[in-house]
């Protein structure tokens, strides 16, 4: 398999939002950032459904041991890949993914998903590895540019995970500083979730970062 055909399955089976229904979660906490339902989960591949409010974002990603997937959008998502450039951490695209398309994902995929529009909406994931069998999505990297770091975990795309959800942290690399700004504003809506005192804390550490 690869992500060309699963790309090709997922728009042949002409999925509609409505069946997705019932593995809606826009209940989610709000530090979650988004909801996230498994729907499937098999030797070699995993199928999943997110829930976006408006702005609800992931943090910067990968998807662990997954080597081909799909994503099909149910919403004008806003999507943005990154990419290590000549050692140093960098927003590399940003667009608008309109409503049905189909994206294709692979191993090297790094990217950030959010709601940017007055409504919410589902997005439907397909991750898999011919060779690998167990949770395919399992060692995802979380980018925080906010701290320099990488996190390692088995859950789902988080911004400030909790100690007990990360397992392995490594350091990033030199971050791009018009990437960095980009990201801040991004992150100063999300810490809007947080009552005012942890609001007033992670504000401050972000500040702290885009000051070296």
């Amino acid at each position: 398999m690869n992500a060309g055909k699963v790309a090709a399955f997922v728009k042949e089976a002409a999925i509609s939002e409505d069946d997705l229904r019932s593995y809606t979660d826009f209940a989610h906490p709000p530090e979650d950032g988004y909801g996230r339902q498994m729907v499937y989960q098999g030797k070699h591949f995993e199928i999943m459904v997110m829930s976006w409010l408006p702005g609800d974002y992931s943090a910067v990603h990968d998807h662990g041991h997954t080597s081909w997937g799909a994503v099909q959008v149910f919403g004008h998502v806003m999507h943005q890949t990154f990419a290590v450039k000549k050692g140093v951490f960098t927003l590399s695209k940003k667009e608008i993914l309109p409503y049905g398309s189909v994206v294709k994902v692979n191993n090297p995929l790094i990217h950030q998903m959010g709601n940017i529009t007055s409504g919410p909406y589902l997005t439907l994931h397909i991750y898999g590895n011919d060779a690998y069998e167990g949770e395919v999505t399992a060692d995802a990297r979380i980018f925080e540019l906010e701290t320099g770091l990488i996190k390692h975990t088995n859950g789902g795309a988080f911004f400030n995970l909790p100690d007990h959800q990360v397992y392995d942290v490594e350091e990033m690399p030199e971050i791009d500083p018009e990437t960095l700004i980009h990201q801040a504003a991004i992150l100063l809506q999300y810490y809007q979730r947080y009552d005012k005192e942890k609001q007033t804390n992670l504000s401050r550490k972000l500040i702290n970062r885009l000051n070296l």
